[in-house]
């Protein structure tokens, strides 16, 4: 008799709620018959998840119009807390926000996607279109292909059978590519997007990883391409990198022999 692997069990009212949560962080806010429409719910099914998921305070309710309650910050905040590279790596990322005056931010990788941990801008221009918990794909992004560095190539291979999606005219989507791509970041140590991600928006990335190569995750930094000239893209903020994430590891190596 043939049994069904545990890990592949699921329970659809629960994937149903979480869909609904995706829907309305990706649109801001949205009304029971929009998010019928956009998920493939009746209207009246998906107004009984929305009025637990009120009840429970994930939602909210204002005329009509449904969005994002406070209560998941809590259980970001805890997730986030417990990781290590968050604890040793915030204020490095805060110095590169600094110094680069862009948008810097510490990212780790999840079941084969880069997940923002902390984000840091010290300047009141325009927002970039990241945000705190965003998740992208790790070849399209300079934190992303900077972690596949760490990897090995097994791990990569794995991570390469998913297809690699196109962002931009930019992104690179040719395997054998992108794997010339990661034997450079492992000599020079930093990963560089140029509108690969975003159009009109360059980074620059270096992988975190301890002395035995464990990968812990990636610090970047982000900006317009009107901003972020050549000689700044290639030079200085590298260069800014490098200081920090030697810190970083430095911090990393430190912690662990002491604890």
């Amino acid at each position: 008799m043939k049994h069904e692997d545990e890990e592949s069990k699921t329970i659809k009212s629960v994937e149903n709620a979480i869909l609904i949560l995706e829907e309305l962080r990706g649109c801001g806010q949205a009304g029971v018959t929009e998010l019928s429409d956009r998920i493939g719910l009746s209207k009246g099914t998906v107004h009984h998840y929305l009025a637990t998921l009120r009840k429970q305070n994930f939602v909210e309710k204002t005329d009509g119009v449904y969005q994002l309650g406070l209560r998941p910050l809590s259980y970001g905040g805890a997730a986030r807390e417990r990781e290590r590279v968050f604890q040793i790596g915030k204020d490095g990322v805060d110095r590169l926000a600094r110094t680069t005056d862009e948008t810097a931010r510490l990212v780790v990788e999840r079941q084969g996607y880069a997940v923002t941990l902390y984000q840091s801008t010290h300047h009141d221009r325009e927002t970039l279109p990241t945000h705190l918990g965003i998740q992208e794909d790790l070849h399209s992004t300079a934190a992303g292909k900077a972690m596949l560095s760490v990897m090995s190539d097994s791990r990569i291979e794995a991570i390469l059978e998913r297809g690699l999606v196109r962002h931009t005219d930019n992104t690179v989507v040719d395997a054998d590519a992108l794997r010339a791509e990661i034997d450079e970041i492992r000599s020079r140590g930093i990963a560089f997007d140029n509108e690969e991600q975003f159009d009109g928006v360059r980074c620059v990335a270096a992988a975190l990883a301890t002395e035995v190569d464990e990968l812990l995750g990636a610090i970047s930094v982000s900006g317009p391409v009107d901003r972020i000239d050549d000689e700044t893209f290639y030079e200085t903020i590298p260069q800014e990198i490098r200081n920090v994430s030697g810190v970083i590891e430095i911090n990393t190596t430190y912690r662990d022999w002491i604890d």
